[in-house]
This record gives structure tokens, sequence and C-alpha cells, in this order.
């Protein structure tokens, strides 16, 4: 999520309006001691997924396969599919899916497409999939009903994501209702980015851009990851924990099959256009199922007033939990930060035992 922040959305509107556009964004493979530096870190470092985790690829209706991740478990106390952020992994997450695992819950996953090991495009595998934020929401909705027929729970199903995959789930239960969940535990939901400019002047940039056929294109000064992603990054956006923010850089070092790109135009309006609409979903505003949100303070990457505006004004089951010291990457955040998420979840569930 963070390269379609940090200055990208600005820098097209600045080539639409006249200025000059970015340089194309240099990319660099890791180096022998870089490979060698991600290796020691994860050995030292990483978080393993659940003993009992395994991965299945399933086809995916509108083409190609999602991966699906879960750890079956005896007697669970329910059960939670993890829908991760743009750039991000269940890899990456796993210190949170461990721990939900830990906390009695038969953990699962969703890459979305674009992601992780599901459906790529055949041009650039690292490229944002589509501008179509509905194909997300179908995916969601179908990682739901493939789950159900496989868990072993016979408690609650919950929908849970960040970001990116907050959105998506918030997408999903729009325009499907996702029939199969229990409940909804979205944490730092990008129902709105931040922009680097005005919101009509974006759709007005980046839809001139698309409406030209450079949709697929990625954005000014965006492109396939490159090693200097993370060298040259600000960890302060995002859990100022540099050890921590390393583990992304690690994992798409170690295993290029995980790497995602900048974004493309037509998926950065896309994401806006969304966001617009799930404000004025109607079918949105009647779900009738418990859903959960997580806000954080310190969030830059997305606007919290749109996110907290869905919640509290627009939907009647929604709830929201604050945590006022937290930044966008939650799980890569201090231990006492975490544990708050936790504690969000732990409430929640006993919301849905109530139900």
């Amino acid at each position: 999520m963070r390269r379609f922040i940090t200055g990208s959305v600005a820098l097209l509107v600045l080539a639409a309006c006249g200025g000059q556009p970015a340089e194309p964004k240099a990319v660099r493979e890791p180096t022998p001691d870089e490979v060698a530096k991600a290796e020691a870190f994860l050995a030292e470092n990483n978080t393993p997924l659940p003993e009992a985790w395994r991965f299945e690829q399933v086809n995916f209706t509108d083409g190609g396969e999602l991966r699906i991740g879960l750890a079956p478990k005896p007697a669970p106390r329910g059960t939670i599919i993890f829908v991760p952020g743009y750039t991000s992994s269940p890899e990456l997450a796993s210190d949170f899916l461990a721990r939900w695992d830990e906390m009695g819950f038969e953990v699962g996953s969703l890459d979305l497409p674009g992601q992780g090991g599901s459906v790529r495009r055949d041009d650039d595998r690292q490229k944002t999939y589509t501008g179509d934020f509905e194909l997300y929401g179908r995916a969601v909705t179908q990682a739901a009903a493939y789950v159900e027929t496989v868990r072993q729970s016979e408690g609650p199903l919950i929908i849970a994501g960040d970001s990116f995959g907050g959105h998506s789930i918030l997408r999903a239960a729009a325009d499907s209702g996702i029939p199969e969940a229990d409940g909804l535990f979205v944490m730092v939901p990008a129902v709105q980015p931040v922009l680097g400019a005005p919101r009509w002047i974006v759709k007005w940039a980046v839809g001139g851009a698309v409406k030209a056929g450079r949709g697929s294109d990625y954005m000014d000064g965006q492109g396939p990851w490159s090693a200097d992603d993370f060298a040259n990054y600000d960890y302060t956006r995002c859990g100022d924990r540099p050890d921590r923010n390393f583990k992304n850089a690690a994992l798409y070092i170690t295993k290029p099959l995980l790497r995602v790109g900048g974004v493309s135009n037509e998926w950065g309006l896309g994401m806006v256009l969304s966001g617009e609409n799930m404000m004025g979903n109607k079918a949105l505003a009647a779900f009738d199922r418990p859903v959960g949100m997580v806000i954080a303070g310190q969030d830059v990457i997305v606007e919290n007033k749109a996110a907290d505006k869905l919640c509290t004004k627009k939907m009647d089951s929604c709830e929201v939990t604050f945590i006022e010291e937290a930044t966008h990457c939650l799980y890569i955040e201090d231990q006492p930060t975490q544990d708050k998420v936790h504690a969000a979840l732990n409430k929640f569930m006993m919301r849905l035992d109530a139900e």
C-alpha cells in the first residue's frame, strides 16, 4: 500500500498539469551480501506460521488460482481467514497468525489476485492485477465459501484483514454480503488512502491516464520491486521498528515469487472510486453481522476519518477500537501494541459468542 501513498499520485497530477513526470524507477536485484543478511535475519527473527499450516491452490471463478492457507486445529473456538494488505503476505503477518493460533483459533489466509501465490498478470507478475475492485471482493467471497467447506471449527467464521485487504473485505460485504461470514474484523482499512492532492484532482489526473489507454501502466516513478525500495525506506511511517520492517525486504529478497511492485494507474483510480462507492453503499450500510474495526492513531497511509465515518455513521453493526500509538503496519509494531489488537479480537469474539 505504501508505494501508492509516497508521492506517486502527486507526481502524476503534476505531469497531467504540465509538469515533468518522474524518471522511471531503477530496478536493482539484491546483492549476495544482502541475500546473506536477509537469510540470517529470517533465521533469527522470523515467526513461523502455525505448525499445521498448509497452502492450497483453488481455482478462481474469474480465472487462474487463489492461494488459500489454513492451519486445521482440533476443537477451535472459531476460524479466521486473514486477507493481507498491499505488498504483504501471510508470511509477513506470521506474528499475528501464530498468535491467533495460540489464542485457540483455526487460522487461514487468502492472497488477493496480484499478491502472494495467487493469480498474477501475464505481462508483469509484480504489477497490480486490476483496477476493478469488485474482483477483489469476489476473491474474498470465494475464499470464505471454500474455507467453510474444509474448516474443522463449528464456531464463528471471521474474515479479517488489513489495509487493502480490509478494503477488499468491506467491498465483498457490499457486493455479495459474504454469506458464510459470521463477522468481519478489519484493521486500518484503506477505505480512502491519504492522497498527495485533493481527491477530485487525483480522479481527474489518474482518470485521464486510464482513459488515454495507460490504465495498466505503472504510475510515474513506480515499477517492479527493487532492493533500493527498503534500503531507503522511512521506517517512522510504519512501526518505527527497522528490525521488524526489514522482514518484508528479507522475504522479498529470499522469496522472489512474493514480490509486489508499484501500483498501476487503474488500481490507484479503482481504490479511490471503490472507497467512494462503499461510503454510500446501501447494502454495506445494511450489513447485519458484527463488524469490528481497528484504527491506528498515527496512521499516515489511510484516512482515519473516512474509515471511522464508514464504521460509526454508515454501518449499524460496526464498532471501532482506536489505538492511539499505532501506525499503519500493525503486525510489525512492538509487542504491547500488537497485544492491543489481539485484545480487540478477543473482545470481538465475545461479541460474536453473545449473538
